[in-house]
């Protein structure tokens, strides 16, 4: 059984393989059949995000994520929490703040992604 610190590290590696564009492990994080919906309600492919990631047309400059909270379900662990990000879409740099879940699931020996959504959290 995974505790909360073993996913909360595959969640480390995962905003540190996004920020340094590192296709190939985001390739092994993420399920085949991953599903990521952004805040923008645009669902997306395992495919489609590494290809965005991978050509440099988003870049993940900075993710901070706070609040962060990890819920077991069998082979299923449910983390949310908020992500503060700064992002260079298409040359456009934006600061983005997300209150998001991300699903990740025992896959044999191995922890992977197979969900993600997040909405977008409005400045008070």
């Amino acid at each position: 059984m995974a505790n909360s610190q073993e996913i909360l590290t595959l969640e480390q590696a995962r905003c540190d393989a996004m920020k340094g564009a590192d296709v190939a492990t985001l390739s092994n994080l993420f399920a085949d059949d991953m599903v990521w919906i952004h805040a923008s309600a645009k669902a997306d492919s395992k495919a489609g995000v590494l290809n965005t990631i991978g050509s440099g047309k988003t870049k993940y400059l900075e993710i901070d994520c706070s609040e962060q909270n990890v819920r077991f379900y069998g082979d299923m662990a449910i983390v949310g929490g908020i992500a503060d990000m700064k992002l260079d879409i298409a040359g456009e740099v934006r600061n983005l703040k997300n209150r998001f879940t991300i699903h990740w699931m025992k896959n044999g020996n191995a922890w992977q992604v197979v969900n993600w959504q997040s909405t977008s959290v409005r400045p008070a």
